[in-house]
């Protein structure tokens, strides 16, 4: 069933790849595009309700919801403007957080490899919050407020931020440019919301424009949300280590993890709690707000991590 959980997600990207191309190449003779982009291979998964539109994570499942891609069906320009309204949110996001850098733009070339490896942090995630999934629940969905809190908790937040942090870690921590705490932020944003931007064509291109606005101020805000906290921490981690102080390494590590793991479980929690929407935009407006304010502060400071290893 993880594999069949991967080949999914594998194919659901290479449909998004495909409707890329044709953007990129409208003049083309793009047959055998049509089969990467398999109707069936776009839909997302069990979510019901509210969770199909605020949920952030990718949940795999035997039951598929929603129209999906079809080339014979839709032109490339409806196409494009789905993928429009899936990516532009997030890209949005990464500008204003990139111009907020006080002191040296970080180059496109290690933004766009940050930005992939968030796309690419879906893949582990996928495949043990499936098995997670199956673990606690048999397969199903949670029934009550424990099997909720267990699995939005103790599988979806933990996995999803973890996978970011490593794939994040992966593509930053040893590069030269890495030379000012403002950087984490501006680095965690990039690769959250390239795992979001994968996740939001997903939704996106199975539930229709609908899910597109409304995932604009919930899902996509989350992600960035969650990465800003990671990415204040993890920039403090990397001036910790470089001036050699243990504990307070360690401390912003574990606080680099446990700050956006605690805010996305109790995102989820929310998002699936029936009758909670307002506290649910209540706690997500004032995550933004908290984010806004430490991105701001962060900046005007710029802390340089003086030296390099």
């Amino acid at each position: 069933k993880q594999a069949h959980a991967l080949i999914t997600h594998l194919n659901r990207i290479a449909a998004s790849s495909a409707v890329f191309i044709c953007i990129l190449f409208p003049d083309h003779d793009l047959r055998p595009l049509e089969s990467l982009a398999s109707p069936h291979y776009m839909a997302i998964g069990r979510h019901h309700s509210k969770k199909e539109r605020f949920s952030t994570h990718i949940d795999i499942g035997p039951i598929l919801l929603g129209p999906t891609i079809d080339m014979k069906d839709r032109g490339v320009a409806d196409m494009r403007i789905l993928l429009m309204m899936a990516v532009l949110p997030a890209a949005f996001l990464m500008a204003y957080v990139w111009q907020m850098d006080p002191v040296d733009k970080e180059p496109l070339p290690l933004l766009a490899k940050l930005f992939l490896f968030g796309m690419l942090s879906t893949l582990p995630a996928i495949l043990i919050e499936t098995a997670g999934s199956d673990a606690l629940l048999g397969g199903g969905m949670p029934q009550d407020l424990h099997s909720l809190l267990l699995m939005n908790f103790g599988v979806v937040a933990v996995t999803e931020e973890c996978s970011k942090h490593v794939f994040l870690r992966l593509a930053s921590w040893h590069d030269r440019n890495f030379d000012y705490v403002f950087d984490g932020i501006v680095y965690a944003v990039f690769c959250g919301l390239g795992f979001a931007v994968a996740e939001n064509i997903s939704y996106v291109f199975s539930f229709g424009p609908g899910a597109a606005v409304v995932r604009a101020f919930t899902a996509i805000p989350g992600h960035c949300v969650f990465a800003v906290f990671m990415g204040s921490f993890y920039g403090r981690t990397k001036l910790a280590q470089v001036q050699q102080r243990h504990i307070p390494r360690l401390w912003n590590g574990l606080l680099s993890l446990a700050v956006p793991i605690f805010c996305h479980g109790i995102y989820d929690t929310l998002a699936g709690i029936e009758g909670a929407d307002a506290v649910f935009f209540v706690f997500l407006l004032a995550l933004v707000l908290i984010a806004s304010a430490t991105t701001k502060h962060v900046s005007r400071r710029a802390e340089r991590i003086s030296i390099w290893y």
